[in-house]
């Protein structure tokens, strides 16, 4: 099945904000196994919107498309706005699987994460 991941942050009038995301995607899409395609989208001030990432996906025949939202925490984006973007954007296209994965901050893994980083960066 062809499976696409989303990686969605806020979006920053800082252009090399923006880019460290997109570059983000394409360090994951190099060593991943699990999507056919790997990509960034942003909730505002950057492109591409979620919706046009979207449109993407289902351009390039695209099945399933995970989204997963680059966020510390559970604020009005996180718990409001991408969920309704997504609730639209599963209505526009029924015949895709449009999965909204829990917010980065909120995985059990991220102490142990940061934990590390920090013990060997010291």
């Amino acid at each position: 099945m062809n499976r696409a991941l989303l990686i969605v942050a806020h979006g920053s009038r800082r252009k090399e904000s923006n880019i460290e995301v997109i570059q983000l995607a394409a360090r994951i899409r190099r060593k991943n196994r699990s999507f056919s395609d790997v990509n960034a989208a942003f909730l505002e001030l950057a492109k591409p919107s979620i919706s046009d990432a979207i449109l993407n996906c289902v351009s390039n025949n695209v099945k399933e498309v995970v989204v997963f939202p680059y966020f510390l925490a559970s604020g009005r984006h996180v718990f409001k706005d991408i969920p309704e973007i997504i609730s639209s954007e599963k209505v526009k296209y029924p015949e895709i699987n449009i999965k909204l994965l829990k917010y980065f901050g909120s995985h059990i893994e991220l102490p142990d994460i940061l934990s590390s980083i920090c013990e060997n960066n010291i």
